[in-house]
């Protein structure tokens, strides 16, 4: 029986000035030297199965903190991955649209791979790269490609539904091109239907899965809670949701967990500070008393 062929790559050119990319640099001085260790596990992780993607979900995330090891937890691979999606180390209008992992030089990089395969199969909304271009796609490599579509029900958006033409035909190069760019349409429609907000931070849950505590969201509270610190409130939930784990949240109470939070602190804010007005009042009415009882005193 013939050996299923295989999708991914058994080895990816490393360039020598990787680490001196301003991109990967930026990881390095957000994350650490742990930074640039999962974004190397990523690359290794998408070469090694796919080739040139990979379908991103809290599963896959628990898996690469599993799989990195070195102290690192989920957290750290979600901030990563935000900061790489901020950077465009991957493609962020095709991870809002498909919940995946890829970008324009991955992809150039896996097709020169496995140039000397019969066929390469590519999925269509993926595609990021100008096929038009020869630089970008050698004519050698493009007449091997064929492109295969994804399942609609399996995705975000509904591609029937979609206003954005997806079809490619690898026949015709004028057609290529513009259902390339309309990838990018279609990651510009999506963010202006549902623009994504950066997370800012994450309230682990009692099922260890996490709450994503997004910037508008806390431009939200802040208005709600004017007379508190949002920022440094929600640290300090995150500290008692870290030390307090038999206590911790269910995902349908975290929202009513959180708000209580805040109001706690903003009702202590509001409350005036103690002082010694009963006091001083009573010591004010004892020397004007004294005075007029000596007043006529020789």
């Amino acid at each position: 029986m013939a050996r299923p062929a295989k999708d991914g790559i058994d080895y990816f050119p490393l360039d020598v000035d990787f680490l001196q990319d301003d991109k990967i640099r930026l990881i390095k001085a957000e994350f650490g030297s742990k930074g640039i260790l999962i974004v190397i596990s990523l690359l290794c992780d998408i070469y090694r199965t796919t080739g040139y993607y990979k379908v991103w979900d809290k599963d896959s995330c628990l898996l690469m903190a599993d799989a990195v090891g070195c102290g690192i937890v989920p957290e750290n691979i979600t901030q990563v991955v935000q900061g790489c999606l901020r950077r465009s180390i991957f493609n962020n209008g095709v991870f809002q649209m498909f919940g995946i992992l890829t970008s324009a030089g991955i992809q150039r990089r896996y097709i020169r791979a496995v140039s000397t395969r019969e066929e390469i199969q590519i999925i269509k909304e993926y595609w990021l790269l100008d096929s038009s271009d020869k630089k970008d796609v050698p004519t050698s490599i493009l007449n091997k490609v064929t492109f295969k579509t994804v399942n609609s029900e399996k995705t975000t958006v509904n591609l029937e539904n979609n206003a954005v033409d997806l079809q490619i035909n690898p026949q015709s190069k004028g057609k290529e091109s513009k259902g390339e760019k309309s990838i990018e349409q279609i990651g510009s429609t999506a963010k202006a239907v549902s623009p994504a907000s950066p997370p800012f931070i994450s309230l682990i849950l009692r099922d260890n899965s996490e709450y994503q505590v997004t910037e508008r969201q806390i431009e939200e509270w802040k208005a709600l809670y004017p007379a508190v610190d949002i920022e440094q409130e929600f640290r300090k939930m995150k500290g008692w949701c870290d030390t307090n784990p038999s206590r911790r949240k269910a995902k349908s109470g975290i929202k009513k967990f959180i708000n209580s939070w805040l109001s706690r602190s903003q009702g202590q804010k509001e409350i005036p500070q103690p002082q010694n007005r009963i006091k001083n009042d009573w010591d004010e009415y004892f020397k004007n008393s004294m005075k007029e009882m000596t007043h006529d005193l020789p």
